[in-house]
């Protein structure tokens, strides 16, 4: 992936999907096509936000998953062993209820799930292609263990079968894969016990670019209502920045704009790629490139330039695609903004 640049700009996750693909604004919203249509229509939305990302100016584009319902249940959908059918409530990330698929036997991927995507991205784009996966943590707090009855276990199988895909999403044309774990801000014990061990596991033998993305959540009410218990300053990335430092994965991404995070907390990540979130998920307000700017300035008091990535707090999912466009062009004219003052 091209280096010379510095402060490549990307994004973390999802993008508001088309109005006629699924339902505006919402998580696990239902398909309004199906068949060929459902597929053509998927097509279809990843050559539109394909657009969108490069008209807007940003560095490295992505899916903006456009062909799931979800950031993670997408992806466990296409495993063996898991019942859809049969769904239980759980505690999602200890901050809302849930009804979850079953995992009720040994779990197997029985086919590639995103390897499509990332060819047709390659097809059409000659900018570095990032792709995402859900970490194997976040993957066994969104299910309900009805086999291996261990949390880690279940984390290890996972990782295996991540690390299946990833590989062929690497061959297909992938610059980066990111692991998507917003468990790692709930469960530190957990993360320092065996969820770094499964997160590298998961990405063990990568040549591209590998990530993890660690955030507060969407911005819906339950994640709204958690950060609000969270106090004046959030230090969850205080525990598990050090162990990402002495880890084998290239780039940490992290929520940033209007949140009460330390920037100093920066410093831990001495070594590492940083993606810097820049835009705030949770508000339909669009940033003015200075405040994305400001925010830039104020981590690279910690991250050098070239180590830096801006990019969004998480998905956009939840927001218009007007909000979600006009957050994009923000975010490339705030880095465009600071490159100039580095004379870049």
């Amino acid at each position: 992936m091209p280096t010379s640049l510095p402060l490549q700009t990307t994004i973390a996750g999802s993008l508001p999907k088309p109005g006629w693909l699924a339902e505006p604004k919402k998580l696990w919203a239902p398909w309004l096509l199906e068949g060929d249509l459902l597929e053509e229509g998927k097509r279809d939305a990843l050559r539109l936000l394909l657009a969108d990302q490069e008209t807007a100016g940003l560095d490295i584009v992505t899916d903006g998953e456009q062909t799931r319902r979800h950031f993670v249940t997408t992806f466990i959908e296409s495993l063996k062993g898991v019942d859809f059918e049969h769904k239980r409530t759980v505690r999602i990330r200890n901050r809302y209820d849930a009804d979850v698929p079953v995992v009720v036997g040994p779990v197997a991927r029985g086919k590639p799930v995103f390897v499509e995507d990332v060819r047709f991205l390659r097809a059409h784009t000659r900018h570095p292609i990032k792709i995402s996966l859900p970490g194997p943590m976040t993957m066994v707090d969104t299910l309900y263990d009805d086999h291996y009855k261990s949390r880690e276990k279940l984390a290890r199988e996972f990782a295996a079968i991540l690390n299946q895909e990833a590989r062929e999403l690497e061959r297909a044309g992938a610059d980066v894969i990111q692991f998507d774990e917003p468990a790692f801000n709930v469960y530190m014990d957990e993360v320092a016990a065996w969820g770094i061990q499964t997160l590298e596991a998961a990405a063990a033998g990568l040549k591209c670019k590998t990530a993890v993305h660690i955030c507060y959540g969407y911005g819906i009410k339950a994640n709204n209502d958690w950060k609000k218990t969270l106090g004046s300053e959030w230090r969850q990335y205080e525990s598990t920045f050090p162990l990402l430092a002495r880890s084998k994965i290239d780039q940490v991404s992290l929520e940033c704009a209007n949140s009460h995070v330390p920037v100093e907390l920066l410093a831990l990540l001495k070594g590492k790629d940083v993606m810097i979130g820049a835009i705030d998920v949770a508000s339909d307000t669009v940033e003015k490139p200075e405040q994305v700017a400001a925010t830039i300035r104020s981590a690279m008091k910690f991250v050098p330039p070239e180590k830096l990535y801006p990019c969004t707090n998480c998905g956009m999912v939840p927001l218009s695609r007007e909000v979600a466009i006009g957050k994009l062009k923000a975010l490339a004219a705030g880095a465009a903004l600071v490159r100039r003052e580095l004379g870049a």
